[in-house]
């Protein structure tokens, strides 16, 4: 008999449990420890990439931290519906920040994001604040001429110089242009767009001495200005070569009215098709849109050509995550727009500010019109 508890006569007291590991559960344990180790590695290690990604979406006809994002004072205004939305786009990595190894392969496993080479991206030694101000600067440009154009389409005159905003190092007309030098003609012929003194130039060969008419500080001056051959275009190696002379100009204008734009930290050109639209939707009668949602990206100069912009893949996706009817894509992009258009998304391509106005006018008087489409 057994006092204590113990088994009874003639049996063995139980096998004390199992504890060691079984072999699958060791390697499972020690790949999940190398897995950890490994992401904790990759989170540390920085590689040389740039990955966009898809951001905001932002209603042109709306406001931004409580502020319109259009406001014109001495033009009457009216009330609009739906949205004119501009997209933004995340930028991570070159000299404003680290992508480690981690992030590269999330990206490159993301089909609403692009990995590219720093260099592809950004120039070599420019700083952030370098970044900063010229992004600041082509919104402000990008501002002033959605402005022109939009005032323009409504049948008001606006004036512009067009002046010597910057001489590259070297360049041939270094010696005779300098900034701020407002052109008036070229060869004889009155100058009232930038794109004029090009095409005027091209009726030269590379090395000809040209006539330029000039207003510096207030004087009248005739110069000789020697002109040079562009650099090979990678993207058209076979293209023949441009007389230029090595400035960069801009339009100088006077607006009759006061238009703001506030379209808060967001910097860089490609909001200006948007702005123009929003613009001349806020000083005419009636809704462009009537009602819809309409979205799109673009550059836009002050002839009302819309111009390609960087990113148009993850705008798109920011596009298709928003729910908005149609995407208006620059005919430049069309490259990029084709083979990475998210399901379910509408994208017409444009070229110039009349283009998309009567688009978007015709769509939202329920038109059934065509889009035009890239490829």
């Amino acid at each position: 008999m057994s006092y204590f508890g113990g088994p009874p006569a003639g049996q063995h007291p139980p096998n004390p449990p199992h504890t060691r590991i079984g072999w699958t559960t060791g390697l499972l344990l020690a790949l999940a420890v190398l897995l950890v180790l490994g992401v904790a590695l990759m989170n540390i290690v920085t590689v040389d990439k740039v990955i966009y990604r898809p951001a905001g979406v932002h209603d042109t006809l709306g406001e931004i931290n409580g502020a319109p994002v259009v406001h014109v004072e001495g033009l009457e205004t009216f009330e609009t519906s739906g949205s004119l939305d501009f997209l933004t786009i995340l930028i991570d990595g070159g000299p404003r920040s680290d992508v480690t190894a981690w992030d590269w392969l999330l990206a490159e496993l993301n089909p609403a994001t692009t990995v590219y080479e720093t260099d592809q991206v950004y120039p070599p030694d420019v700083t952030a604040e370098q970044i900063q101000d010229e992004n600041v600067e082509m919104m402000q440009r990008s501002q002033n001429g959605a402005a022109v154009v939009a005032l323009r389409a409504f049948g008001v005159e606006v004036p512009q110089d067009v002046k010597v905003a910057q001489i590259v190092k070297g360049a041939p007309a270094a010696d005779t242009l300098e900034v701020d030098d407002q052109i008036l003609t070229v060869d004889g012929t009155p100058i009232a767009e930038p794109d004029e003194v090009r095409e005027v130039l091209q009726t030269f060969e590379p090395g000809d001495v040209v006539p330029f008419s000039v207003l510096r500080a207030g004087e009248e001056l005739s110069l000789k200005v020697p002109t040079g051959e562009s650099d090979p275009d990678p993207a058209e190696p076979d293209a023949p070569a441009r007389t230029v002379i090595g400035v960069f100009l801009l339009g100088d204008y006077e607006l009759p009215y006061e238009v703001t734009i506030d379209a808060g930290n967001v910097g860089g050109p490609s909001a200006g098709m948007m702005f123009a639209l929003a613009i001349y939707d806020k000083i005419t009668p009636g809704p462009l849109t009537g009602g819809l949602n309409i979205a799109g990206t673009g550059t836009i100069n002050s002839d009302g050509q819309v111009g390609g912009i960087g990113g148009i893949h993850q705008k798109m996706y920011a596009a298709e995550r928003a729910g908005v009817d149609y995407f208006l894509a620059p005919a430049e992009n069309c490259d990029a727009v084709v083979g990475n258009i998210p399901d379910g998304l509408q994208v017409a391509k444009v070229e110039t500010f009349e283009q998309a106005k009567d688009l978007v006018e015709a769509l939202g008087e329920g038109e059934d019109v065509p889009l035009p489409q890239c490829g």
